[in-house]
C-alpha cells in the first residue's frame, strides 16, 4: 500500500518535475539560480531589432529566445534569435493591454477623513496609510541591491565603486520617500560583492533577512548598463532617468510578478507618462520565486547622473504602493490580479504534479484503472474514510 512516507517521496518526485517545466535559462550553461550580471558596460549591450529592421529597446541584460519585452507603447515583442555581435531579432506578437487599476497617487493637503474613506475604497486619498494585514501588522516594503557597487559616471566617474556604488542612493531615496508617505520601509544595503551572476544567489540572505523582518513586497534596486539616451527623460518638467521593469521567467511566481511589473505601468503611465520604459522577461530568477510581489528595478544608466535615478525613486514611490496593492482602496483590485495569476500558476503546478504522481502509479500497477484505485484509497485512508472493505460476506478489515 502506498503509505504518507511514499507519498511524500512521490510528491517531491513530481515536484521536480515541476521544476523542469519551468523554462530553461539559455544555453542551459548557468547553475540554477544564478544570472548573467547585465550591468556592465564592458561587456557590452544587447539590440532589439524587429522583422521590419527597426531598433526596439537595447538591454544589458543578455537576452535569450523565448525572452520578451514589453515596448514603451505596449507592444509585446519576442526574442527569436541573438547573434554574437549583441542582435536581438525579435517578432511581435499583440499589442498588451495593461490592468485596469485603481491608481492612489498622493496629493498634497489630505486630511485624515480623505485617508479613512481611501481605505474603505472611497475616492482618491492623499498621503496612503500603510495597509494592515489580518493580525493588523503593517506591510513593509523591502529595498535591497544585488549589485551593490554599481554606480554613475557623472558622479562616481567609474560606473562601479567598491563596497557601495551610488545606487545604495536611489535605494535610499526610494525608501525615504516611500516613509514619508506613512510606509515601513526597510532598506537593506549589504555587500553582495563581487559584482557577477553569483550575486543574486548571495542576496538571497537579505532577502530572508527582509522577509523575516516583515516585508510583504519586494524591490532590487539596479541600474542599466546601455547609452544614456535610451533612459533620459523629462516628467513634469523635471529632467530624470526612465525605469525599466525586469521580471524572472525561471520562477514560479512569474506571472504574478509579470502582473506587478503591469500594473507599476499601468498607474506610470496615467500619473508620469515617460517614466516607465518597458518590462523586460528575461531569463533568470532575480530572486523573484520568493513570492508575488517581488520586481527588478533599473534606474537610469551608468551614463545617467545620479541626480536623475534619484527624482525618477521620488515617483516610483507614488506608483508602487497602489500596484502592489499596499496602498488604500488599491488591495483587493491588486489581490485578484497578482493573486488571479498566483492562483492560476498554482493550479498548474498541482495539474503537473498530480499527473506526475498518476503517471508513476500507473506505470507501477500496470494499468490506469489500477493507479486509480490505489489513490483512492491512499486519500480515503488518510483522511480516516477508509471502512472495512468487503468482499461478498467476508470481511477484510486490513
Amino acid at each position: 500500500m502506498l503509505d504518507a512516507r511514499s507519498m511524500g517521496r512521490l510528491l517531491a518526485w513530481a515536484w521536480l518535475v515541476v521544476l523542469a517545466w519551468a523554462p530553461p535559462a539559455a544555453g542551459g550553461t548557468e547553475p540554477p539560480g544564478l544570472e548573467p550580471a547585465g550591468h556592465n558596460s564592458r561587456d557590452g549591450y544587447f539590440t532589439w531589432i524587429d522583422q521590419d529592421g527597426r531598433t526596439i529597446t537595447r538591454t544589458g541584460i543578455a537576452p535569450a529566445p523565448g525572452d520578451t519585452y514589453i515596448t514603451e507603447d505596449n507592444r509585446l515583442f519576442e526574442a527569436v534569435d541573438v547573434e554574437d555581435d549583441g542582435t536581438v531579432w525579435a517578432e511581435f506578437v499583440e499589442e498588451v493591454e495593461l490592468p485596469q487599476t485603481t491608481a492612489v497617487v498622493p496629493e498634497s493637503g489630505w486630511n485624515g477623513l480623505a485617508a479613512v474613506l481611501g481605505a474603505f475604497g472611497y475616492g482618491r486619498t492623499g498621503a496612503a496609510a500603510p495597509v494592515r494585514d489580518g493580525d493588523g501588522n503593517r506591510g513593509r516594503i523591502g529595498i535591497y541591491h544585488s549589485h551593490n557597487a554599481e554606480s554613475y559616471i557623472p558622479d562616481s566617474g567609474d560606473e562601479f565603486e567598491e563596497p557601495d556604488g551610488a545606487i545604495l542612493d536611489v535605494g535610499r531615496a526610494l525608501a525615504e520617500a516611500l516613509e514619508e508617505q506613512g510606509y515601513e520601509v526597510i532598506w537593506s544595503d549589504n555587500n553582495h560583492l563581487p559584482h557577477d551572476g553569483g550575486a543574486y544567489q548571495r542576496s538571497r540572505a537579505t532577502v530572508r533577512q527582509l522577509i523575516e523582518q516583515g516585508a510583504v513586497a519586494l524591490i532590487d534596486v539596479h541600474r542599466d548598463a546601455i547609452p544614456a539616451e535610451e533612459y533620459r527623460t523629462e516628467v513634469n518638467g523635471q529632467n530624470m532617468t526612465k525605469v525599466r521593469l525586469v521580471v524572472g521567467r525561471q520562477n514560479p511566481n512569474r506571472e504574478a510578478n509579470l502582473e506587478l511589473a503591469k500594473r507599476i505601468k499601468a498607474i506610470g503611465d496615467e500619473q508620469y507618462p515617460g517614466l516607465i520604459k518597458g518590462i523586460f522577461n528575461a531569463r533568470g530568477n532575480y530572486n523573484q520565486d520568493i513570492g508575488p510581489r517581488t520586481i527588478l528595478m533599473e534606474f537610469g544608466t551608468h551614463e545617467t547622473s545620479l541626480e536623475e535615478a534619484v527624482r525618477a525613486s521620488q515617483l516610483v514611490a507614488e506608483i508602487y504602493p497602489a500596484a502592489a496593492g499596499l496602498a488604500p482602496g488599491t488591495g483587493r483590485t491588486a489581490g485578484r490580479q497578482i493573486g488571479g495569476s498566483a492562483a492560476r500558476t498554482a493550479v498548474w503546478v498541482v495539474v503537473i504534479a498530480a499527473a506526475a504522481v498518476f503517471g508513476y502509479l500507473w506505470i507501477n500497477e500496470g494499468t490506469p484503472q489500477a493507479a486509480w484505485a490505489r489513490l483512492r484509497r491512499f486519500f480515503r485512508r488518510e483522511s480516516g474514510a477508509l471502512g472495512p472493505v468487503r468482499d461478498g460476506n467476508r470481511s477484510d478489515e486490513g
